[in-house]
């Protein structure tokens, strides 16, 4: 069994500047070329490179006469950024992100296997992600979907 794919939640803060540190046990696993990108929710979302070129790849896919896809790609890529870390070993987060994500001081890393997010640690607690009612309702859902497929 290999120990790929991103678990767990970890605390984080954010400077001034807009300066964050990556968990160690998720920068072990994301190397040098990732991506931030605006989130689902008001959070981000940080893709390995790896991950990032596969779903560029069905991105590509989508026709570009379409006008939804057209519109999907402007507001997916247009919300993302390549990360680079500073020699301190902090990713810079740009204002706009912050803003996204309403981002104050005290964040939250959350693992999704593929990739991780970053909430702003209140929004996160609101949520309620934490609770078995959360998880039940949640795997309700999934399980309506999946069967639905059969």
């Amino acid at each position: 069994m290999t120990k790929d794919g991103f678990l767990g939640s970890y605390d984080m803060s954010i400077d001034d500047k807009g300066r964050i540190r990556i968990p160690a046990k998720f920068r072990a696993q994301l190397g040098e070329d990732f991506v931030i990108s605006c989130g689902n929710d008001a959070c981000l979302v940080i893709y390995p490179g790896k991950v990032w070129e596969d779903i560029s790849s069905q991105a590509d896919g989508f026709s570009d006469f379409d006008m939804d896809a057209i519109e999907f790609k402007r507001a997916f890529f247009s919300n993302a950024t390549w990360g680079e870390f500073d020699s301190a070993g902090r990713v810079l987060v740009p204002q706009k992100f912050r803003t996204y994500a309403n981002f104050e001081k005290e964040l939250i890393a959350v693992g999704a296997n593929k990739y991780f997010e970053i909430w702003d640690e209140k929004n996160w607690n609101n949520k309620n992600y934490n609770t078995l009612q959360k998880r039940r309702e949640s795997q309700a859902k999934i399980t309506e979907k999946t069967i639905g497929r059969n």
